[in-house]
């Protein structure tokens, strides 16, 4: 690869889907597996204008717009070092269909018009922002500084046109919180799926369809088992990152 794409403490990681990598620093932010779960659980089209909110370094982006063979994808991202980061993948991987906007999540909009897209895909900070004070990257990522819950779904009825589709992960005890700001954004949910980390422990995410316009009426999918109870990949999780079963 180019040299000058890689910077001091970052490291290339194997997507382990079509050859994709990533570049992250190796003492920041990474990402982890809500990530490829959020992108293997969201659904779109070619043809479908999409957009990522929160891309952090661009894990989700990548891998949806990759999956689903997107022309038009963009990666929103408020952190200037992490959107370097991911532009500097997308270069490594000869993605010229991703863009990158290093913006607050609430201009979205109007950089790209109301009402112009088909697809959004978040993985948001999970944590209310009252329980750190820590302003460093990892805090940024993890915590609700710069948006929070209700702004993420305000700019995404903004953005999605009518019968537009969400698709979000998020903390499972936080499930009341994100069905209440979906609904009273009119993004109605449609889909839900509880992830757990093993059969006998308490579900840990939450997975998301809603959709601008829809009518109401919810359906719960199969639950998703992250590990065997002895700790071993569940056959699902393997099925997910492309491992063999």
């Amino acid at each position: 690869m180019n040299k000058n794409l890689l910077k001091e403490n970052e490291s290339l990681d194997d997507l382990e889907c079509k050859g994709l990598k990533l570049i992250q620093n190796k003492n920041g932010y990474k990402f982890s597996t809500d990530s490829v779960l959020l992108a293997n659980f969201a659904k779109g089209k070619q043809t479908d204008r999409y957009v990522d909110l929160c891309s952090g370094s661009g894990v989700v982006a990548i891998l949806f717009a990759c999956k689903n063979n997107i022309k038009e994808a963009y990666a929103v991202e408020i952190q200037g070092d992490l959107a370097d980061m991911c532009r500097r993948s997308l270069e490594y991987n000869n993605l010229e269909n991703i863009k990158v906007l290093n913006i607050d999540l609430s201009k979205t909009h109007e950089v790209l018009g109301n009402e112009s897209v088909d697809v959004v895909t978040i993985n948001p900070p999970y944590n209310e922002q009252g329980k750190t004070s820590n302003m460093s990257q990892i805090a940024m990522a993890t915590h609700e500084i710069s948006t929070n819950l209700n702004e993420i779904c305000m700019e995404c009825f903004k953005l999605l046109k009518f019968g537009g589709k969400i698709f979000m992960i998020h903390r499972a005890d936080r499930l009341v919180d994100i069905l209440f700001c979906l609904r009273q954004n009119k993004l109605e949910p449609k889909v839900i799926r509880i992830v757990y980390p093993k059969a006998n422990k308490q579900p840990n995410l939450v997975l998301i369809e809603a959709k601008k316009g829809a009518k109401k009426g919810i359906k719960f999918i199969d639950p998703l088992i992250i590990t065997n109870d002895d700790g071993s990949e569940s056959d699902e999780t393997k099925k997910i990152y492309n491992r063999n079963i």
